[in-house]
């Protein structure tokens, strides 16, 4: 239970420093992509929800913790494959059914949907490379 709890407590904080990284580097690198959160699809931020952006990566590493542990054992290889697999499937049955919805009932860019695909894979890709090294 230790093993666990220590894996998502460091896989969340490692996901949450990944995501303000790559804030930043959104910025830099895609601002037409980020001039489209200010579009009146998304909500302005009340502050009131805000937290709910830091818990993000703690919430999405307890679901990925337990999909490791009930799966870790059909995923083989070194470490980085088995976080490869992991991300994988993370992105195929979690992802992209849930984008491919969003895509079509938002006015949002195809562009956008394709950064949060690879975002929610790079995060799956990251705990699970984590889970396999604290909890294999």
């Amino acid at each position: 239970m230790k093993k666990i709890v220590l894996s998502v407590l460091v896989a969340g904080i490692v996901l949450l420093a990944m995501s303000l990284l790559l804030i930043f580097i959104e910025i830099k690198f895609f601002p037409g992509l980020v001039e489209e959160y200010f579009s009146p699809v998304f909500r302005w931020s009340d502050t009131s929800t805000d937290w709910l952006f830091y818990t993000h990566p703690f919430v999405v590493a307890f679901a990925l913790k337990w999909f490791w542990e009930r799966y870790k054992d059909l995923f083989k290889g070194g470490d980085l494959l088995r976080a490869f697999e992991v991300a994988l499937v993370y992105g195929i049955i979690a992802m992209v059914p849930v984008l491919w919805v969003t895509y079509s009932a938002i006015d949002i860019s195809l562009g956008m949907v394709l950064t949060w695909l690879a975002y929610g894979i790079l995060q799956a890709f990251v705990a699970g490379y984590i889970f396999s090294k604290i909890n294999p």
